[in-house]
């Protein structure tokens, strides 16, 4: 069985050395995905042995795992393993993410930091953000896991061919999720350990997650337009009905008209119907797209 590490990298040459080396203790090849970084991450790759492809240009860690896997489908490998390149991920815990793997218990395992009894010393202001994108993610994948946002992760060669990575940046963790839980794959979780004392490149943590947060409503809106459109929709026509009530009060009361309540309350309604009308409508087609899946699978 060939187990492989996948180690997206841009810009990462102070830690890659190290990943790699520690990684190349549990699995049988290491794959660096360099994508377009300025210094010597792809070099330093090259010399601790690890298997480099280069992007020209940097394209987002999506682009790069896409890439990640495409090669591991030509290469027929079993299992592949996932982690970051800036040290955060700790390459000796390779063996118990792919254990659920090993043992056919799962198809995906995520690491995941916060599992009950396990503990992670994470700064406060990113865990209140990852358990909103955690919430948002089950909520859009119906899957129950503790650390939607995790990139240490292994995945089973079935697996492969169902990722669409339509996300090129950080959402694409989700995104993943998703995919492997519509296709009916078994995900399961670990508790691995995550450090962040260490140096490397980083993301704004709030453009980060409000650009996660926008990937996960895309698809959710893919995914269950009937709610999406469809509840916002009927409460826009309750309020709108509430405020046309509110103007016939006024007027039976006062015998004024309201002009400006009974504007709103027809926007209200108007917008509602048409929130109401669409999710039904983009529901129905999603329907019917995915029985054509089914029936031509």
């Amino acid at each position: 069985m060939t187990i492989v590490a996948a180690i997206p990298a841009f810009n990462e040459e102070i830690a890659i050395g190290s990943v790699i080396a520690r990684a190349k203790q549990h699995v049988d090849e290491v794959l660096v995905i360099d994508d377009g970084s300025a210094d010597k991450t792809a070099q330093i790759a090259e010399l601790m042995g690890a298997t480099v492809i280069c992007h020209e240009q940097n394209s987002g860690k999506g682009v790069a795992l896409r890439t990640a896997f495409r090669w591991a489908q030509h290469k027929e490998v079993d299992i592949l393993v996932t982690l970051d390149a800036d040290g955060q991920h700790c390459p000796d815990e390779i063996p118990q993410v792919v254990e659920p793997i090993l043992w056919k218990q799962a198809d995906v395992v995520n690491g995941a930091r916060f599992l009950k009894g396990h503990s992670v010393d994470v700064p406060k202001y990113r865990r209140v953000g990852q358990e909103v994108l955690t919430f948002a993610t089950n909520m859009t994948a119906d899957v129950k896991l503790t650390d939607s946002q995790s990139g240490f992760r292994a995945f089973s060669k079935e697996t492969f061919g169902v990722f669409k990575f339509n996300n090129a940046g950080m959402g694409v963790e989700s995104e993943m999720i998703n995919d492997a839980a519509a296709a009916g794959f078994k995900i399961t979780e670990v508790p691995i350990t995550c450090r962040y004392d260490v140096e490397g490149s980083t993301f704004n943590p709030v453009r980060h997650g409000m650009s996660v947060l926008n990937s996960i409503i895309v698809q959710f809106q893919r995914k269950h337009p009937l709610l999406y459109f469809g509840v916002p929709g009927f409460i826009l026509l309750i309020l709108g009905l509430a405020l046309a009530f509110r103007t016939l009060y006024i007027f039976q009361s006062t015998g004024a008209f309201a002009i400006g309540t009974s504007l709103i309350a027809m926007t209200f309604s108007m917008v509602g119907v048409f929130g109401m009308f669409s999710g039904l409508i983009l529901n129905s087609l999603a329907t019917q797209i995915n029985d054509l899946k089914k029936s031509n699978a």
